[in-house]
Order: C-alpha cells, then sequence, then structure tokens
C-alpha cells in the first residue's frame, strides 16, 4: 500500500495538494533538504555495517572456541572411551579383578633373529590391530598383525628406542641419543617428517589430545605433531620417566621414587601416588583405570581416580619388571612385551 492510498484514506481532501507536491520543481531548498536525508540515511547504513561486521566477527571467534572444543572433547573421549562402544559397552572394573585371559603368544626368534641385536625395545598396537615394534640394534620398526602373520619393517636412520600411535596409520618414534622424533607412515613404510625438540630424553612418547607428549629436564613438552612445534610446557619436579597419556591426564614416573606421578589438564595440577615398587611402564584400560609394571615385578591395578591400588594376581604368567604393557580400547586386548615374546591377552 503506498504512502499517497494512507494519506487519502486519512483525508480525501489531499488529494490536491498530494498533486501539487508530485509536481513540484526541485528547487535548491528541496535539494539540500533531499542531500541532508541521504547522508543521514548513509550514515545509518554505515553504522549497521560495522555492527555487522563485528557481529560476524564474534560468531566467527564462537564458531572456532566451539569446533576447538568438539575436537578437545573428541581427542579426550578417544582416549577414555567416552564415546562409547556399542559392540563392547564400558564397564568399570573392581581393582585387581579377573579381566584378562592369554589367547596366544607370538615368538619373533625366526623373524628378527635371536643375538644381541635382536632386542625388542617398545611395541604398541594399532587400532586395527596390527603391532608396531621398535628394533635399536637392527635399526628398523618391525609391523605384523595381531597373530604374528604379514611382518614387514620400515627402515630407521638411527635407533628407535620408543613408539606411540599418532593415528591409524602413523607412528611417532624416538631414535636413541637424539633429540627429534621421526614420525612414519605404516601403510606405505615411508618417513613423513622429522621434528626437532631442543632438551627432550629419548626414553618415552606418548600422546594426548592429538598432541605429542615427549620427556626433557624437568619438564614435559607438549609438541603439536602437524606444525613441529612445542605448544606447552609444563614444568615437573622430577626427570620424568615413562610417559603415559590418557584422557586429560599425563602419567610419568621417576626412576628413584616408588611414585606414580601424572599431571591433570582439569585442575592445572601435578598429582601422587605411591606404590610398593618403582612404576616402570603403564596403560589404561577401558574404565579409566591403569595397568601399572612395577620394578619387583609386579603389577598394580590404579583406580581411575588415583587414589587407590590393588596387586594384580590373575595373570597366567609371571610378569617382570622389565615387560612392556600396552591396551587398545579399540581392539580391547592387552599386549605384554618380553624382548621378543609378545603375549596377547583378549578381554573377558
Amino acid at each position: 500500500m503506498s504512502l499517497k492510498t494512507n494519506i487519502l484514506q486519512l483525508d480525501q481532501t489531499k488529494e490536491d495538494e498530494l498533486i501539487r507536491i508530485q509536481k513540484r520543481p526541485l528547487d535548491d531548498a528541496l535539494c539540500n533538504k533531499y542531500t541532508t536525508i541521504l547522508l543521514d540515511i548513509q550514515e545509518i547504513l554505515e553504522k549497521i555495517d560495522t555492527n555487522t561486521t563485528k557481529t560476524l566477527h564474534c560468531v566467527q571467534q564462537i564458531w572456532q572456541h566451539l569446533t576447538t572444543q568438539s575436537l578437545t572433547k573428541q581427542g579426550l573421549e578417544e582416549k577414555t572411551g567416552k564415546q562409547g562402544n556399542y559392540k563392547h559397552p564400558i564397564k568399570p572394573y573392581k581393582l585387581g579383578q579377573y579381566i584378562f585371559i592369554v589367547h596366544h603368544q607370538i615368538d619373533l626368534t625366526s623373524v628378527i633373529g635371536g643375538d644381541w641385536s635382536s632386542k625388542v625395545k617398545d611395541i604398541v598396537m594399532m587400532d586395527d590391530g596390527r603391532l608396531v615394534m621398535c628394533l635399536p640394534y637392527q635399526n628398523r620398526l618391525v609391523i605384523c598383525n595381531t597373530d604374528g602373520s604379514q611382518v614387514d619393517s620400515i627402515p630407521v636412520q638411527g635407533e628407535p628406542c620408543r613408539v606411540t600411535a599418532v593415528n591409524n596409520t602413523t607412528v611417532a618414534v624416538t631414535l636413541d641419543d637424539s633429540r627429534c622424533i621421526e614420525m612414519y607412515d605404516i601403510n606405505n613404510k615411508l618417513k613423513l617428517k622429522s621434528i626437532t625438540v631442543h632438551g627432550m630424553l629419548c626414553w618415552s612418547i606418548t600422546t594426548i589430545n592429538n598432541k605429542l607428549v615427549v620427556c626433557s629436564e624437568n619438564r614435559l613438552d607438549i609438541i603439536d605433531h602437524q606444525t613441529g612445534e612445542v605448544v606447552q610446557r609444563i614444568q615437573t619436579d622430577h626427570y620424568p620417566g615413562s610417559l603415559h597419556g590418557s584422557g586429560d591426564r599425563i602419567f610419568y614416573c621417576e626412576n628413584n621414587y616408588n611414585n606414580l606421578y601424572w599431571y591433570s589438564y582439569t585442575d592445572d595440577r601435578h598429582h601422587t601416588l605411591t606404590l610398593p615398587s618403582k612404576p616402570a611402564r603403564m596403560t589404561t584400560l577401558q574404565d579409566g583405570s591403569l595397568y601399572v609394571v612395577c620394578s619387583d615385578g609386579s603389577v598394580q591395578h590404579v583406580s581411575s581416580d588415583g587414589k587407590q591400588y590393588k596387586l594384580v594376581k590373575t595373570f597366567q604368567f609371571t610378569p617382570y619388571w622389565h615387560y612392556k604393557i600396552h591396551y587398545n580400547l579399540i581392539q580391547r586386548k592387552l599386549v605384554f612385551l618380553d624382548n621378543k615374546l609378545i603375549k596377547i591377552l583378549n578381554e573377558l
């Protein structure tokens, strides 16, 4: 409905006046008035544009924050299993209860030999069940299926010391007497990159929230493996030893104490649990509790809150202090490495 129609509905006597206004010539006074009105409109539009730009910027910041939070949540859930596994729902354990049974074992002697150079220093199970192992004195990584079949290897320029899974096809490896991390594609058997970390120690590596974690002198270094940058340094009171990342926590130990330490992102604090013997290696189970292999050969089952522990007596063999231990949530399998002998345990 036009302005003219509205006016005539109110007062029909205004029709002649409206025609006169419509036919009025544009004199200077009218032009100046139009110009003033247009300038006022332009000023209003500029304010609207500025406010819209600010609003868009705020929306982008909120979206970026939500995306970051989503990725963080996803990374934590992947470690703690909070996303759930529909085939294997998460169930809490009683400390020390009977959880695993030996399914089979793999003797690597026929593959890697039996002399001094055949020492296997570390192992990780990928989500598809493949095993990746460090052989420092043969300068290679060895890869095989869970049953020991389809053995393959990747040559390494140096002595691979510790290994951790980055994703389904990529592993990160530390090298003895080297301050760098090397990343390998185990499908294509290629070295992807080398990351130099000043001050790092080679004796452990883990992942948390899609970042790498390594030991350094009295600190933990958190590294973005995509950029190679150290994104965070967490100070510790001791030289951190064996590392294990799980959920929002980084577990570590120190060779001279019976303490299991962990740093929690939730409260930005370090925590301590004293065990009967020095902890050597640890892994997280599906309910968030931990198995800790200690220097006296015992395996302690530590509660998910880190406040209690109990000796595990249910294994069908006697673990030793040098055993490497690793649990894979997707496969629901526990791996013990005794040099060239690998024990695969299935969850009951």
